[in-house]
């Protein structure tokens, strides 16, 4: 039993010392990153657009209406920034005072920032169903590049640097394709339309609507908030050191036990040895479950002010409800949330910790533990598990 104590303590020690040490980081960072050729999308949509000067612009604007379609190919950095590679073409329709509504053909390739704003504002989610997600490019285009619209509007190719801005709304419809609907528009020298305009810039309009397909590995793994994919690594290692440990030490009880058993029957003969032999059974009995409710409990870690389960910590609990299923069916256990008080409010940090408590409870019921063998409850501010390390205060607890 003593060892066990001091192996205990000497784990928590080296966590507690772990977590001082390491150094915070943004909560932009927290994620691991997947190799360069996950997270691509391509998407393909189509829609209508119009092109409008800051000068004069004649004729009605549903004259003006034309088509658009396009073509990206998009790569997620991080669940909030990507870019995207975009080819968009069509045709825009303004009015001379010669030829009257001239038609021209262009293309426009340009390469866009993306920023996930629904990850961003909200948090990283799989499940998430809609994404907000503006962007900002910059591209070549060229326009009026056909033989026919050479005959028609009698101009020639044109061509010039543009810049685009617009915003994506991407629906998802399954785990690998997105409904997508993009406004954007356009701005470049006005001498890009073959059609001579007394403004000196050119803006583009479209509404487009498209799908889009995700394709390799698709989602992202939360690391544990303030600590890099090595200290994770070093922690699980530690813990699977401990477990090592321990189960070392069960067979060493379960070989005292044998001795025990064997000094009671040499020692039956007289009361005497009874009684000492019926105090050593309780002893070992006293022992066997201090042994017990120290095996079955469980830390469970979140990430700074969030109740989600991270992949890991629900490969624990995963292991955790496999030995309550197997164990004692009328044993119960308690499922304790608790907060880091260093932040937040005491009613916040309660409502924290009550979630966590919730969280873990209702994932052990979903892997078939019996709920009546559960309890759970938020303890917020009070009490304070550990007081030197609050950041271990971010944790669920079972025992």
């Amino acid at each position: 039993m003593k060892k066990l104590i001091l192996l205990l303590a000497a784990v928590a020690l080296a966590t507690s010392v772990w977590a001082q040490d390491t150094p915070k980081k943004p909560s932009f960072a927290g994620f691991v990153s997947n190799g360069f050729w996950d997270n691509w999308e391509i998407t393909l949509g189509g829609g209508a657009g119009t092109a409008l000067s800051n000068g004069t612009n004649q004729g009605s604007f549903g004259d003006r209406i034309n088509f658009e379609a396009n073509f990206g190919l998009t790569k997620w950095f991080h669940p909030v920034t990507g870019m995207r590679l975009q080819l968009q073409g069509g045709r825009f329709a303004n009015f001379d005072d010669v030829l009257g509504k001239a038609k021209w053909p262009y293309l426009f390739v340009h390469a866009d920032f993306m920023l996930n704003f629904s990850n961003w504002a909200g948090g990283y989610r799989e499940d998430r169903a809609y994404y907000a997600v503006p962007f900002a490019g910059f591209g070549y285009m060229a326009s009026n590049f056909t033989d026919k619209s050479h005959e028609n509007n009698g101009s020639g190719t044109h061509q010039s640097f543009a810049f685009t801005l617009g915003w994506l709304n991407k629906f998802r419809i399954s785990p690998s394709f997105d409904f997508n609907i993009e406004l954007k528009g356009l701005i470049a020298p006005s001498r890009v339309s073959p059609v001579a305009m007394d403004g000196s810039y050119l803006f583009g309009f479209s509404a487009t609507a498209g799908f889009t397909y995700r394709f390799n590995k698709r989602g992202w793994q939360r690391g544990v908030a303030g600590y890099t994919v090595a200290d994770i690594q070093a922690f699980q290692d530690a813990v699977a050191a401990s477990m090592a440990a321990a189960a070392a030490m069960e067979v060493e009880n379960a070989q005292l036990a044998q001795q025990l058993a064997a000094s009671q029957a040499e020692l039956a003969a007289t009361a005497d040895a009874a009684a000492a032999a019926a105090t050593a059974a309780a002893a070992a009995t006293v022992v066997a479950a201090e042994e017990q409710v120290a095996a079955d409990t469980s830390i469970i870690l979140f990430d700074y002010s969030m109740s989600w389960l991270t992949p890991q910590e629900k490969t624990r609990l995963e292991l955790v409800a496999e030995k309550i299923k197997n164990g004692p069916q009328d044993m119960v256990y308690q499922i304790v949330g608790h907060a880091d008080q260093q932040t937040g409010t005491k009613a916040g940090n309660k409502r924290v910790a009550e979630h966590r408590a919730k969280r873990v409870f209702d994932f052990l019921v979903s892997k078939g533990v019996n709920p009546k063998q559960l309890n759970y409850e938020g303890k917020g501010n009070s009490p304070d598990p550990f007081k030197k390390v609050q950041a271990a205060n971010r944790a669920a607890i079972i025992q």
